[in-house]
């Protein structure tokens, strides 16, 4: 399916902005900012609602074609703490499907009664939020928090900036699940691959080998 692409051995990325592991069986969706629409509203913008249903109907449609051992959450699961409510609601239709993994992000420090883990390691992988290590003993890091993106140009100066999945030795960076995330721009280099996701098509628009 052109809206899917083998990144790596094993290793599936959707254009749904998700990672999959074939074998190991965790998928994996970073930076969810649940109840942003919320947080903008209590600040009097008006916003319509419909980014929580979006986030939501892309991972139960996920959780049924993949069928995964584990959901990974790599962090930011909420904006702030007026989605605190309704993440927990979330979280109970989810674990339905299959346990859910629960990563610290640096916008999560507000909830309450919801373990969450600073880190998460399957075979090969370790999970995480925020930025690379130098240094990580044990495999591949997968982390978030960043909201990559990339733009397409044509020569006649039209550009399409679409969510990316960045690859880089050592360390991969998941794009925002968010659909409120605009994301930025990453650096190309001949070390880095980058992977441009829609639901339509995954692309891959630079590479080192």
């Amino acid at each position: 399916m052109t809206n899917r692409a083998l990144v790596a051995t094993e290793v599936v990325l959707d254009g749904r902005l998700a990672l999959f592991h074939e074998r190991q069986r965790w998928l994996a969706v970073a930076d969810l900012h649940f109840g942003y629409e919320l947080s903008q509203r209590v600040a009097g913008n008006l916003f319509p609602l419909w980014g929580m249903q979006n986030i939501e109907t892309r991972l139960t449609e996920l959780l049924g074609d993949y069928s995964p051992d584990h959901l990974v959450l790599l962090g930011d699961l909420v904006h702030n703490r007026t989605g605190g409510e309704e993440l927990a609601g979330l979280l109970d239709r989810l674990r339905q499907f299959c346990p859910v993994i629960l990563i610290a992000g640096n916008h999560d420090r507000h909830l309450r009664n919801i373990a969450l883990l600073e880190s998460w390691q399957s075979e090969q992988f370790i999970f995480r939020h925020g930025h690379c290590a130098g240094e990580a003993k044990g495999g591949v890091q997968i982390v978030g928090h960043h909201h990559p993106a990339a733009v397409m140009r044509d020569g006649a100066g039209l550009r399409l900036k679409l969510p990316a999945f960045v690859q880089q030795p050592g360390c991969w960076v998941l794009p925002a699940f968010s659909p409120w995330a605009a994301g930025t721009e990453w650096p190309t280099n001949e070390e880095t691959n980058i992977w441009l996701c829609s639901p339509q098509r995954v692309l891959r628009l630079a590479g080192g080998g």
